[in-house]
């Protein structure tokens, strides 16, 4: 946005009327505060550059995800199979004491979007019912300032929606201590609402910011076609979308946390919202799967990492890097997370072949060489190049001087985000809360369960991020069931970091994946042949591998809010 959040950089802004703390926006209505001096209702909306900055304000309400603040100072993904954390190994999600009552700190939980969530769709609500008031303004252009309030409401409705099911529905300016008067809609209904505000957004907003320098970041129609996409798919997936639901209780009678019954039609729905966005990029330009540098490794950094390079639907940018510094402000994992040994696995072989294929040329002495492109993007490996030399992780080695080092404690570095922690300081790092990837893989995943099977359409979309890389096409033939998992197994390869894999691994009620052991790798050097051992090492167990349970596919409503007696219902298994 302006000046580069207006570039959401919460450091550095002033706004002319002293930010938020005097801009009463978080408990009753916005009113006239007693202070005459202080800024009030009257004054923002009294002129367009005012108005504008209240919603640049609700703007930075969405999540952006290069710090971690899950379970303190923890990432999502460390509750998948492809990180592990040691910063602390008795957190809430290893030991399983995740509660409803670690809901109530904003740093204790699973849901961190919680607060500025139902704090950013009321600022918006505020908005769409004030702007109106504002003189001498484009009516045109309103409409589009409305439509970008709309797309950040159903955006955070969005994301609820995948860690709650049905939602509590405000649709208006309220005094926050009225919003839990409202009951939760049905997981279907709530579902429908949130397409009803995409579909109502599209109409207003541009397909594309011909201004990326100051005004990326602002919704566009591809952005919030693409949170349509994104919803549906998770709405027709099997946690929802089924004959059963995953576990009962009330909110499962209430139809709050499944749809009732199984609807094949809602595979239709998310195929054809893909389709509708594949056709109009491919049809219209602006954006597209880029391969404009010749370098595999390159264009996918730029798909994740650079403004308008023409992949990120919607970008969100918060912080500047500390120049100088070792370890950047953004640094991922913060020097306690990193892979594990079974997400590595996942990569093929550069040519595209599983490394698992005995024609692959996969060398177990020598693992990683030749390997998918977007492995070394993602994944510091030993060997690679690092600050302008060769990364050492076997232990001894400058990435790993012991084997207890961190954030290389599993045998590998972070990279993605990171690069070699010099690359970006002193600049704005965006982090893509959605990419043109995802809907070309969502498109084929629907598409394959709608027709019972791949069909050529299908195998397009999927080769088309492959081949960005230089890998081969999928084999043909496949059936459904291995297509479905060549498509979820390549959404993991290309979105690590970018909260997709346990929306993922929940959405198909993967809790085989739960309760696998993972493991790191570790190098050792002979220093007189120079050979490099590669030894398997199980890492620290987590409490569901052995005591699995289905509540953990939905986050507990903070206990806080259900002991305030308006009627709330907690998700399944949550209840205690």
């Amino acid at each position: 946005m302006k000046n580069t959040l207006i570039c959401f950089i919460l450091t550095g802004i002033i706004y002319s009327f002293s930010s938020c703390e005097k801009l009463k926006i978080g408990g009753d209505f916005l009113t006239n505060p007693p202070d005459a001096t202080t800024v009030n209702k009257d004054t923002v909306f009294s002129d367009i550059k005012y108005a504008e900055r209240f919603l640049w304000d609700a703007y930075v309400t969405l999540p952006w995800g290069i710090t971690g603040n899950i379970f303190g100072n923890n990432y999502l993904e460390m509750m998948t199979d492809l990180v592990s954390t040691s910063y602390s190994k008795t957190n809430a999600c290893y030991s399983g004491t995740y509660s409803s009552t670690s809901e109530n700190s904003p740093d204790g939980g699973k849901y961190y979007y919680y607060g500025s969530g139902w704090s950013g769709i009321r600022k918006c609500l505020i908005f769409i019912a004030n702007i109106g008031r504002v003189p001498n303004t484009d009516k045109a252009y309103k409409r589009q300032l409305i439509a970008e309030a709309w797309a950040i409401i159903a955006t955070h409705y969005s994301i609820m929606y995948r860690h709650y099911g049905g939602l509590t529905w405000i649709n208006q300016d309220l005094p926050v201590t009225t919003i839990g008067q409202f009951p939760r809609l049905t997981s279907l209904a709530t579902m429908d609402s949130i397409v009803a505000l995409c579909d109502r957004a599209v109409p207003d907003l541009p397909w594309v910011i011909a201004d990326q320098v100051n005004w990326s970041g602002r919704f566009t129609k591809a952005g919030i076609m693409g949170i349509k996409a994104r919803t549906l798919l998770f709405g027709a997936s099997p946690l929802f979308n089924s004959a059963t639901p995953y576990r009962e209780g009330e909110a499962a009678t209430q139809k709050l946390t499944w749809h009732g019954s199984y609807n094949a039609n809602l595979w239709v729905k998310a195929r054809d919202a893909a389709k509708a966005l594949i056709a109009k990029v491919e049809s219209e330009g602006a954006y597209a799967i880029n391969t404009s540098t010749g370098n595999s490794r390159l264009d996918f950094r730029n798909a994740y990492i650079t403004r308008g390079y023409g992949e990120t639907l919607i970008s969100t940018r918060r912080d500047y890097q500390y120049p100088g510094s070792d370890y950047s402000y953004v640094l991922w994992f913060q020097g306690k997370s990193t892979w594990n040994q079974e997400y590595v696995d996942m990569f093929p072989m550069a040519s595209g072949q599983e490394i698992t294929d005995a024609v692959s040329g996969y060398d177990p002495t020598n693992p990683y060489i030749n390997r998918d492109p977007r492995l070394y993007e993602t994944v510091l490996t030993n060997g690679d190049t690092f600050r302008g030399r060769i990364a050492e992780l076997w232990i001894g080695g400058r990435e790993r001087l012991n084997s207890s080092d961190w954030p290389t404690g599993t045998g590998y570095g972070p990279r993605k985000f990171y690069l070699d922690d010099t690359n970006l300081q002193g600049q704005v790092e965006q982090w893509p809360l959605l990419r043109l990837a995802e809907i070309y893989l969502s498109y084929a995943e629907a598409e394959n369960e709608v027709n019972n099977g791949p069909d050529a359409e299908a195998y397009r979309c999927v080769n088309k991020i492959r081949n960005r890389v230089g890998l081969s096409n999928l084999p043909s033939g496949l059936s459904k069931e291995n297509f479905r998992a060549a498509v979820l197994k390549e959404r993991a390869c290309e979105f690590g970091l970018e909260e997709v894999r346990w929306f993922d691994i929940v959405r198909w009620k993967r809790d085989d994946i739960f309760k696998k052991p993972f493991h790191g790798m570790d190098i050792t050097k002979n220093f007189t042949t120079g050979k490099l051992t590669y030894t398997l090492f199980p890492l620290w167990a987590r409490y569901w591998q052995s005591n699995w349970d289905t509540k953990w596919y939905l986050s507990a409503f903070p206990l806080k809010e259900i002991q305030k007696g308006y009627g709330l219902v907690q998700n399944p298994g949550w209840e205690n």
